[in-house]
Parts: C-alpha cells; structure tokens; sequence
C-alpha cells in the first residue's frame, strides 16, 4: 500500500465522518425545533382556548341578568362584567393558529417572540377581568341562589369582602405564577432557536 491509498483512505474516512456529523446536527436541529414548536403550540392553543372562553363568559353574564332583574346595581355589574369579558376576546383576536408546515426556523422563533410579548403586556389586563368578572357573577349567583343582596345588607358586606378578597389573591397569585411559567418556557424556546440560528449561519 502506497502513500496515495493511504491518502485516499484517509480523505474516504474523513468524508464519512463530516456526513455522519453533519446528519447527527440535522438530527439535532429537528429535534430542537420540534420541541419549541410543540411546546409553543401548547401554549398557544391554552391561550385561543382561553380567549373563546371569554365569549362563553361573557354570555353567561348576560344570562344572569335575568336571575337578578329586578336588581338595577346587579344587571349594570353583569353588563360590566360581560363588556370586559368581550373586551378581553378582542384583546386577544390576534391570537390565531399556526401552519408550522409554512415557517422556517426564523419565523417560528419571531412567532414565539410576538407570542411572549403580547402574553406579557395582557397579563395585568386578564387578572383585572378574570376579578371583575369573578366579583359580578358571584355576588349575583348568591343573590340569586340564597337571596342574598350586598346592596341591602351593608352588615354583611365585610364577611362578604373578605371571603371575595381571599378568594381573589389566590386567583391573582396562581394567575401571575401561570403568566410567569408561561414566559420562562417562551424565553428559553427562543433561546434555543436563537442557538440553532446563530449555528445554522456559522
């Protein structure tokens, strides 16, 4: 065997290696970019179910209405509460599903980054509905179910707020944690597409 065969062999060994490598990092990429993408795709379609929701929402403060009709303070809360719940639908109508057949890795991590800011800019905006509605439907299913009117039994009005004030922090404290677990994954599915682009360009 002379120098040239070995040089042949070589060279053939080395051209093996760079197309094992260079499939293992294909492997790799898809990998990673499936994960953001499945991942992502939960979190969007929680938030779509969650922006429909509103709608139901708002329908059953409309329905309430007619429990408590003969109470003007509880229709105008339920009108409220029903606004805002419309408000919140239209708040989120950018929210929409996605042909992840039609993105690249770029537009997947921009479509996460638009999702992550628009998450974190509605966050305040969902607790103060989710409360508002919280408030007006409960009052009035009270009201409705045990007769009970905050309007005309002041006396009651601090066991009452208490109770709905309790109720209340715990909504926001588990509202802010879901908001804020939902911007750590978003932020580290960005991360690692960031690294898949920046080692796709080298």
């Amino acid at each position: 065997m002379n120098v040239d065969d070995i040089k042949n062999i070589w060279k053939n060994d080395m051209n093996a290696l760079e197309k094992r490598v260079q499939i293992n990092e294909e492997k790799i990429k898809k990998l990673e970019f499936n994960k953001a993408k499945t991942g992502f795709d939960q979190l969007l379609k929680i938030s779509i179910a969650g922006k429909n929701m509103a709608l139901v929402y708002a329908v059953i403060s409309l329905g309430m209405i007619y429990f408590v009709r003969e109470s003007m303070p509880y229709i105008l809360m339920l009108l409220v509460a029903s606004g805002a719940m419309i408000f919140s639908y239209f708040q989120h109508s950018v929210l929409k599903k996605i042909d992840y057949g039609k993105l690249s890795l770029i537009l997947l991590q921009k479509e996460i980054a638009k999702f992550r800011i628009h998450t974190s800019r509605t966050a305040i905006y969902d607790m103060s509905i989710v409360a508002v509605w919280f408030c007006a439907a409960g009052l009035s299913f009270l009201k409705w179910m045990d007769g009970f009117d905050v309007f005309q039994t002041p006396e009651k009005l601090s066991h009452s707020a208490i109770v709905f004030g309790i109720i209340l922090f715990v909504i926001v404290f588990f509202s802010k944690a879901i908001y804020k677990d939902y911007d750590t994954k978003l932020k580290k599915y960005e991360a690692d597409l960031d690294v898949l682009t920046t080692y796709e360009t080298d």
